[in-house]
């Protein structure tokens, strides 16, 4: 197209944190803009055969509700039998919005009270929690415990002797006896302790994990649940939320299965997700309708599917998943704030 723009771009097939496009294009592509059409180039993803080089022509007047955040660019494209939206990543911010400037700046009304609210609650959290020093430092404690243990197993094992040494190198249950033994060590919440006047193995047992998988779960969640948590009650409110819920969740476990040895930071991220639900709820919370809606649309999914495999797998811990729940929701009452900007003169 004469007079054409041309900029280079990367497609994404899916991630939360990456804008996808309904093309299946995969890695690097281009957009090229003009007066009447927009075209992007990319690959399609093919399952065992190679990706073919595609491109969509775009006609300009059918595109609205352009936004770019950072170096992210997304847009709505108007169709007869549904709408698309398509987003992309570009080599930096700049480039991003020189893309926004050329392409049509028209809104859909809905588009412009969602992104007018978005402002709103950003604005608002960014005034009381521009950071999260709480989800850090606890992504820091669970991560460096886990460490500190798997270290101490191989030392541990390093220096017995050669029999021994062969049993727990050939024979996964006595290193699963091992491992049993040194989370009961180092603080879990097993029943017979506990219930005789251990308490405090119901605050410790939340920053244990019992493998790679069990931390990187509980991790992800973790950050991706508590970072808008934290900003929205506040580091010091979070982190009071986060240790009641776990408490709830131990408490909990350990009283509806006395003999369990029960470990992980799932019952306070539970209750995140249950306190985070309850500030949602307050009427004067301070979050605008929309932004409700989203959290409350990827929120409930989550906890769902998280609890119906709670019940498929046997050895997952659902009481402590529902009493951190519970014990979260009943703190996010007791703790909640409102987000509204003071007035000021």
């Amino acid at each position: 197209m004469a007079g054409a723009h041309v900029f280079k771009l990367r497609f994404y097939m899916a991630g939360s944190n990456w804008p996808t496009n309904p093309f299946q294009y995969r890695g690097k592509g281009a957009i090229e803009i003009g007066d009447d059409f927009v075209i992007l180039r990319g690959s399609r993803h093919r399952s065992f055969r190679m990706p073919r080089r595609e491109e969509q022509r775009l006609r300009t007047v059918d595109i609205v509700n352009v936004v770019a955040s950072g170096s992210d660019v997304w847009f709505d494209v108007l169709g007869v039998k549904e709408d698309l939206t398509i987003g992309f990543s570009v080599e930096d911010a700049a480039t991003a919005d020189r893309i926004v400037a050329l392409l049509p700046a028209r809104q859909t009304a809905a588009f412009a009270e969602a992104h007018a609210e978005q402002e709103v609650f950003h604005d608002r959290i960014d005034y009381w929690s521009p950071s999260t020093p709480v989800i850090w430092g606890l992504l820091a404690a669970n991560i460096g415990i886990f460490a500190l243990m798997w270290l101490a197993r191989q030392r541990y094992q390093t220096f017995l002797e050669g029999p021994l040494r062969q049993l727990f190198a050939l024979n996964p249950d006595a290193s699963a006896i091992l491992q049993a033994q040194q989370l009961v060590e180092w603080g879990s919440n097993y029943g017979r302790l506990t219930l005789k006047g251990e308490w405090w193995r119901l605050f410790t047992s939340m920053f244990l994990h019992g493998s790679i998988w069990h931390i990187g779960f509980n991790m992800l969640a973790l950050w991706q649940v508590g970072q808008v948590t934290e900003r929205i009650f506040g580091s010091v409110r979070f982190a009071g939320l986060y240790v009641l819920a776990g408490l709830s969740g131990s408490l909990a476990s350990v009283l509806w299965n006395p003999h369990v040895n029960s470990v992980g930071a799932s019952g306070a991220i539970f209750g995140i997700i249950g306190g985070l639900l309850a500030f949602l709820g307050r009427k004067d919370s301070g979050v605008p309708p929309t932004v409700v809606a989203d959290l409350r649309g990827s929120m409930i999914p989550f906890l769902l599917f998280s609890l119906w495999m709670g019940f498929i797998y046997p050895h997952t811990d659902n009481a402590a998943h529902i009493g951190g729940l519970i014990g979260g929701w009943l703190a996010g009452h007791l703790l909640a704030r409102s987000i509204h900007l003071p007035e000021r003169a």
